[in-house]
This record gives structure tokens, C-alpha cells and sequence, in this order.
């Protein structure tokens, strides 16, 4: 850290010398810049003899990525237990990322939000390094459409603006075996692994959530309201299975126990604290399947998390959320 910071003084003073012209002093600062960019990026900390970094700075890449969304709440209202059932509008986005020793730029479009078929708004920041991770997704939805449900009655089916939710989740890793194991070697192909090996991890997750469900007389559907804010620790484990022709497929599952649960629920006005109990969980799994072919690379990458809350003699609430992505590009 210190080694940094002096580096960070020397560059910010090479803008200040007197003695060199603006233009001078603006190409040794970029000069300076490289150089530091290219010795962090290239450090080896790692075992050689699993884990390669190719020895290009840049890489093109274009990525389609789709998303969706579920809740399912049971719950006992009269001695007859309820539920409901609902879909957010799948997500789809394509983009196109340069990258320079490991500093993106991207630019995503989503055809579904030009044309007006997609009217919710969602932000996915995946951060994968060999030591330690991080997912951070926010929602917003509205478009939700599915069915109710009381006992054994026929299902009800209703479209959208019947449920609203708001979410941010947030989702870390640390993998012990980081020199031998390599995240970002099937997620974004910044390394190659050489060999199969997998690493025991230690993982954190953070939900924020508010949901609303509207009244609705013909659906049995009673005014709801639930915040939520909570925190899990786990532990679990991820393998990179190298195959013959460059061949790598990544699976990972992480399951973290709620350690703090801060709940609240209305219902018609009336305002419930929902009690804890044990176990509610978080669930996070990570599967990718990539191929390189000389300096070019395919690949597709799956994160799905799930979440457990409540109890269904009172209300349960299962939200889960998944996201599919597939990329080619090259690097140079």
C-alpha cells in the first residue's frame, strides 16, 4: 500500500516540473502511468505452474446477457394456506467492452427498454479476482406477472402492476487456494487455467428489499407491504475443471446463513415484525463454460442466487434471481 501511494506522489509530481513543457510533462505522466498499470497487472502472485496470464494489455470483447427474476410467498390465512406466484419481464442487454490491462470500458444497449417492451430498471457490478469477488445488483420491477392461489382452489392468473420490488444484493467471496484457483480465468478470461483445481470459500451476502403486492379482491390478494435488510455468512466451494483444446468449466456454490434479519410487514395498514426463524439462507451458485482457440475466446457464465425468508405457518418468502451471460472476443 505504501509502495503505492509514493508511486501515485512521484506521478502526480512529474505535472509540476517547471523545467518541461504541458506536453512534455503530460506524456511522462502516461509514461509513468504504463509502466505502474503494467507491473500490478503482470505480478505474479500466483502458482505458474495452474495459473497463466497472457502476456497481451488488450482485449475486445461483446457480451449478451439475460435476467429474470421470481417471488413465491405462501402463507396460512384462515386455515387455508395461500400463495402467490410471480415472474418479473426477462432482461436482455448487449454490450461491448474494450479492455486495457484489466480497465474496462463498455457501452450496453438494451433493445427491449428502445423499443418500450421492457420498462424496468436493472444494474449488475461483477468485480472477479483470483483472491477475493464481489456481485452487487440493484432492481427495480414492476412488470411482474403470475398467479394465487388459496388451498385448493384454482389458480388465479394476473398480469402486470399487481406487485412492485425493489432490491440490492450484494454477494463476496474469498477463495483460500487463490494461487492455484482462478475465478476470473472462467469468468472474464483475464487468465488461463492451466490445471484443474478447486478452493475452499468463505462468503458474505447482503439483501435489501422492499416489496409491495396490491390489493386486489378477485385475486384474494390483500394490501402488502414487506421491508427487509439482512445479512449471511457461509462457506462453500468452487472447481475449475480443465478439458483437453483449452476447454475450462467453473462450478461454484455458496450457501450463507442469515446471521442478522431485520423485517417488517404490513397488512392493511397493520404493521407485523416478522420474527426469525431458523434457517433462513442465501444461496449463491456460479457455473461457466469457456474455450480459447490461439488469441480469440467463447465462452457463457451463469450466476443465480436464492433467497429463504419467513416461515410458511406465518409467510415464507422464496425470491430468487438469475442471470445468464455469453461472450466472444479477442485479446492482442
Amino acid at each position: 500500500m505504501m509502495k503505492r501511494l509514493i508511486l501515485i506522489f512521484l506521478l502526480l509530481t512529474s505535472l509540476f516540473q517547471p523545467e518541461v513543457s504541458g506536453r512534455d510533462r503530460f506524456k511522462e505522466f502516461c509514461l509513468k502511468a504504463d509502466t505502474f498499470l503494467i507491473k500490478r497487472y503482470f505480478k505474479i502472485t500466483y502458482d505458474t505452474n495452474y495459473i497463466y496470464r497472457p502476456p497481451t494489455k488488450w482485449a475486445v470483447l461483446a457480451r449478451y446477457n439475460l435476467s429474470g427474476a421470481t417471488i413465491d410467498s405462501r402463507g396460512d390465512k384462515e386455515d387455508l394456506v395461500g400463495r402467490i406466484h410471480a415472474s418479473a419481464a426477462y432482461k436482455s442487454t448487449i454490450s461491448f467492452t474494450a479492455s486495457y490491462l484489466g480497465n474496462d470500458l463498455s457501452i450496453t444497449f438494451n433493445p427491449g427498454g428502445l423499443i418500450g417492451w421492457y420498462k424496468d430498471y436493472e444494474f449488475n457490478l461483477n468485480q472477479y479476482y483470483n483472491r477475493m469477488g464481489v456481485d452487487f445488483i440493484y432492481q427495480k420491477a414492476n412488470d411482474f406477472k403470475g398467479w394465487t392461489q388459496q388451498g385448493d382452489e384454482e389458480k388465479k392468473h394476473f398480469s402486470e402492476h399487481r406487485i412492485s420490488m425493489r432490491t440490492v444484493n450484494v454477494n463476496f467471496y474469498y477463495a483460500f487456494n487463490y494461487r492455484r484457483f482462478s475465478y476470473p480465468a472462467a469468468f472474464c478470461v483475464a487468465y488461463t487455467q492451466k490445471r484443474s483445481a478447486g478452493s475452499f470459500m468463505l462468503g458474505g451476502s447482503f439483501l435489501w428489499q422492499r416489496l409491495h403486492i396490491w390489493e386486489d379482491s378477485n385475486l384474494d390478494i390483500e394490501d402488502t407491504k414487506l421491508k427487509v435488510a439482512n445479512v449471511a455468512v457461509g462457506a462453500g466451494y468452487g472447481y475449475n475443471f480443465v478439458l483437453p483444446k483449452q476447454w475450462l468449466i467453473h462450478v461454484s456454490g455458496l450457501p450463507a446463513i442469515i446471521i442478522y434479519s431485520h423485517a417488517h410487514r404490513w397488512s392493511n395498514e397493520e404493521e407485523r415484525i416478522m420474527k426469525y426463524h431458523f434457517p433462513e439462507f442465501i444461496v449463491t451458485g456460479r457455473a461457466a463454460i469457456t474455450h480459447t482457440f490461439g488469441r480469440y475466446f467463447v465462452g457463457a457464465t451463469a450466476v443465480y442466487n436464492f433467497t429463504n425468508l419467513g416461515k410458511s405457518e406465518h409467510l415464507e418468502i422464496r425470491h430468487s434471481k438469475w442471470r445468464v451471460r455469453t461472450f466472444i472476443g479477442f485479446k492482442f
